[in-house]
């Protein structure tokens, strides 16, 4: 990983900002390894800074900051002696950008440097499918029933991974309050999914018209509090979903998104990556995925 080791921060001010951007980390939501490496990250840039004479870190400007990046992406890696891997380096800017985010935020500079540079992200290997938002409207309207715009605004509009669109329950879905409770989702944790009109508006449409049709079917059972249910009255299963998703998607006759082979899941990750882009802070997008360390959610941001 390239991760610097013994590095010196001579500036009291300055160790004392690298403790305060540990802390800082911490209340995001990351864990305390994944603290300590970004707090060894921000003390080598610190120590770069004192190097350079500059012992006020609100004066940093973006030219710096590119000095900065040019030294990191040809600084020796100390493990292998060749230089630092790109998402290492990538990683190191990160946390320049996200502290000076943060003296932003305690209102300590009045605008991030890093707000008009662009430190390019290596492409992954694997990388996560995801539809464009594009690709999404045209499953939303190739739809031909409430029940079909019901699926994709549980996968896509509020982000349920597939175990939670299972046991999705009536007693959830808050039309009025426009929320979606999610009792236990992975690690048992529950959360509130805000959801916007138009989700709100699926999902009434479907439990007021479509479900209400199929709790007369054979295998129904009075009492089943399932929100969405299969053709026979019983609680629709992820193979289900995903069935119903993929008859959605040929419908398109779109190829490209056929050749993505999407499931619900996917579309979880399309939303995720969505929402980042349209400049939702991550810190938000994690509580909306349910993810317990912001580290997960991170992986969209490229």
């Amino acid at each position: 990983m390239g991760r610097p080791t013994n590095i010196i921060v001579v500036s009291e001010s300055y160790r004392e900002l690298a403790e305060h951007f540990y802390r800082y980390l911490l209340r995001l939501g990351y864990s305390p390894k994944g603290c300590r490496s970004r707090y060894n990250y921000l003390k080598e840039f610190l120590s770069w800074l004192e190097q350079q004479g500059q012992n006020q870190v609100e004066k940093t400007s973006p030219a710096d900051l590119m000095r900065y990046y040019g030294h990191i992406s040809e600084r020796p890696n100390k493990t292998t002696g060749g230089i630092l891997d790109p998402k290492t380096t990538h990683g190191h800017m990160r946390i320049v950008r996200d502290l000076f985010e943060m003296l932003l935020q305690e209102k300590r500079v009045k605008a991030n440097p890093c707000s008009t540079l662009k430190f390019p992200y290596p492409k992954q290997s694997e990388e996560r499918t995801v539809l464009s938002q594009e690709e999404v409207k045209e499953l939303y309207q190739v739809t031909e029933t409430a029940q079909e715009r019901a699926i994709l605004s549980l996968s896509y509009g509020c982000g349920l991974r597939a175990g939670e669109l299972v046991n999705c329950n009536v007693a959830n879905i808050r039309l009025r309050e426009k929320i979606l409770i999610v009792p236990q989702g992975k690690g048992n944790k529950r959360r509130v999914v805000p959801m916007s009109s138009g989700v709100v508006k699926d999902l009434a449409d479907y439990h007021y018209n479509e479900r209400e049709a199929l709790t007369g079917e054979r295998n129904y059972k009075p009492g089943e509090n399932a929100f969405m249910l299969n053709k026979t009255g019983r609680r629709m299963q992820k193979w289900t979903f995903n069935g119903r998703l993929k008859e959605i998607i040929e419908r398109t006759g779109n190829e490209a998104i056929k050749e993505k082979q999407i499931t619900t899941h996917n579309l979880r990750h399309s939303i995720a990556t969505h929402l980042l882009e349209q400049g939702m802070p991550v810190e938000q997008v994690r509580a909306f995925l349910g993810h317990s360390q912001l580290e997960t959610t991170q992986l969209y941001t490229g």
